[in-house]
């Protein structure tokens, strides 16, 4: 496959490793492979494109060196969907409800971002706040993993200001909708009676544009998606996602969409981790379960090391949406997420692209360097 050199921050060569060479259990017999796998994961910024929760000790494990973290206020299911997965809600129907609405929901979002950014001063030595690419670079640099936060939804009460001051509070990327639909923007999950976005809606585009934050259409509806394109001026990301033609899902990017992304400069977050089949985890257990047994020969060891990666074994990397995504949108243009799934797995991705047919500079941009590269640039235009 080919395509142009992963972009990699200017002056960063290496990323932070947190593991050994020795310290990693591989799933492979080869031992090249491991060394190889281990090489470009240190040699690589590792992006996870989109993180509902932060577990420190499963992101240092999967040698992760960028989190996008979301922060969040609740939603309800009030109606089960009328239609299949396959077909879009119909416009108008209440199928989910904010818990929090008005002054509260502003009052719930800015509890959940200050919960994080206590985490991450109580975890300091580990783990700190980015703002910009180049903060994430220094923090990166200085051994340890870059935080961005994330409004998961558009929770602003219907106010450019709450938008404002969610900047100011170090919220560098938005999703315009989650599941619960606005006034002005709405979701694959529910359609408002004119589905899309409102003039208002369209001005939260231009201000997330003016403020440097990086739009995110995972969720969005087909047409709040359009009208955010229509919009933008900045590339935008989907940073949680799969193909829409390999999942016959509403939810998921449709071909249409990757092109449109790829056009507008943005990326397509692939969601990371997909069920192996019962042959395919089988194998990778025997795999794991002998590499154990060699490594340790303290039983109580051996245990431990196995309840952390009690799930390593089921999941794999989803390749095939990848593929797609990468055919319809380009190699520049896709990066992965893991939705808090299979985290310490990611060790293995580096691996498993190149084993693929990916080359280490377009494995490089896949793990990372695509959702870097699209932060820097709505960071850098900001007024």
């Amino acid at each position: 496959m080919t395509g142009e050199m992963g972009y990699l921050p200017a002056g960063l060569c290496a990323a932070r490793q947190t593991q050994s060479p020795e310290s990693v259990i591989s799933t492979t017999d080869n031992a090249e492979d491991n060394r190889q796998s281990v090489l470009l994961n240190g040699n690589s910024v590792v992006v996870d494109a989109y993180s509902a929760c932060v577990n420190l000790t499963d992101l240092e494990r999967g040698n992760i060196s960028v989190v996008i973290q979301a922060v969040t206020s609740e939603e309800l299911l009030v109606r089960i969907p009328p239609n299949a997965d396959s077909v879009a809600p119909p416009p108008g129907v209440d199928i989910w409800e904010n818990v929090f609405t008005g002054n509260n929901v502003v009052k719930r979002v800015l509890q959940s971002i200050n919960q994080q950014l206590e985490e991450i001063e109580t975890s300091k030595d580990h783990i700190a706040l980015a703002l910009t690419v180049e903060d994430a670079m220094r923090i990166v640099q200085d051994g340890r993993i870059a935080l961005f936060l994330m409004l998961k939804s558009g929770w602003i009460n219907n106010d450019l200001d709450v938008l404002r001051m969610y900047h100011r509070r170090g919220v560098r990327v938005m999703a315009l909708c989650h599941l619960a639909s606005f006034a002005w923007s709405d979701s694959s999950a529910e359609l408002r009676e004119s589905p899309g976005l409102s003039e208002f809606g369209r001005d939260v585009v231009r201000e997330c544009n003016k403020l440097g934050i990086l739009i995110d259409v995972s969720h969005a509806s087909d047409a709040t998606f359009w009208h955010t394109l229509e919009t933008t001026q900045r590339p935008i990301i989907a940073s949680h996602s799969r193909c829409r033609a390999l999942s016959n899902s509403v939810r998921d990017l449709s071909d249409d969409m990757l092109v449109a992304i790829s056009r507008n400069g943005g990326v397509a977050g692939i969601l990371a981790a997909t069920p192996r089949t019962n042959s395919e985890r089988m194998n990778a257990r025997l795999k794991r379960d002998r590499a154990l047994a060699n490594r340790f020969s303290d039983p109580f060891e051996l245990a431990a090391a196995k309840r952390k990666d009690a799930i390593v074994w089921a999941t794999k990397l989803n390749l095939r949406h990848i593929d797609h995504a990468v055919k319809m949108a380009g190699i520049d243009h896709v990066a992965i997420a893991s939705h808090c799934q299979s985290v310490p797995q990611w060790r293995e991705f580096s691996e498993a692209l190149v084993r693929h047919g990916y080359s280490p500079d377009e494995a490089d941009g896949i793990l990372g360097g695509n959702v870097l590269r699209v932060l820097e640039q709505v960071n850098s235009r900001a007024d």
